[in-house]
């Protein structure tokens, strides 16, 4: 049996991997914490690709069907038809045209950790819009979408004020509590309802409590993951 010695994280997961951790159960955080010292393969990658190419127009909804029904990782196969099919009239009603990856954004965590706030697509209409997905199974609490926009919002003020004022997709395709099949949900700003800093402040406090009782965890060792943890639901 092939096993690693843990390497305990320096820095952040990504924006909103760090944003789905953040419940009130330290021990909870510290076990995603653990969790993600090993990086998972990219399930979504064909996912993204194939959502982003219907979005710009090089493939109509049902050739982009055919061709995640294609994919040789039943994985990956399943996680594109599943996103597919539940965006399947967001796709179709969403005028076609360029989507590009917005610049990289960064904040800082109240323990000035730095935080990466991408990806973040830019939609290239008439007014032009901002794009944010999420695809995990596990939905985001409505705590945590809220503490998501705050974040992008002050990103963006700090840092790209001109794209400040542009209207948010933040598309979510997951299963909620209680459902066996993902459903699509769209939300704007207003839909988000960003925390004010007050609360954000409250919103990071025990993560930033867990971070630190993480951080003097000693290494330890894991067996490395193999095929069936693709399967892992918390994404």
């Amino acid at each position: 049996m092939d096993y690693g010695l843990s390497s305990p994280l320096r820095t952040l997961p990504s924006f909103l991997s760090t944003i789905s951790m953040v419940v009130d159960d330290q021990s909870a955080i510290i076990k995603s914490l653990i969790h993600a010292e090993r990086k998972s393969p990219p399930k979504y990658a064909p996912t993204r690709d194939l959502f982003f190419r219907v979005l710009k127009g090089d493939l109509s909804f049902s050739q982009a069907l055919k061709q995640a029904r294609l994919l040789p990782d039943h994985v990956q196969r399943r996680c594109a038809l599943e996103v597919l099919e539940a965006s399947k009239d967001f796709l179709r009603d969403t005028p076609k045209g360029v989507v590009t990856e917005f610049p990289p954004l960064q904040i800082q965590i109240p323990n000035q950790l730095a935080l990466d706030v991408s990806p973040v697509w830019l939609q290239h209409r008439d007014p032009k819009k901002l794009l944010v997905l999420h695809f995990w199974r596990r939905p985001l609490a409505d705590r945590q979408r809220s503490a998501a926009a705050i974040i992008l919002r002050k990103a963006l003020l700090q840092q790209q004020p001109f794209f400040s004022g542009c209207e948010l997709d933040f598309v979510s395709v997951s299963v909620p509590t209680n459902s066996s099949s993902r459903k699509f949900r769209l939300y704007d700003w207003k839909g988000l309802k960003p925390l004010d800093e007050r609360d954000l402040v409250r919103f990071w406090q025990p993560f930033l409590e867990a971070w630190s009782k993480y951080q003097s965890r000693e290494p330890r060792r894991f067996r490395r993951r193999g095929e069936r943890d693709l399967f892992d639901r918390s994404h």
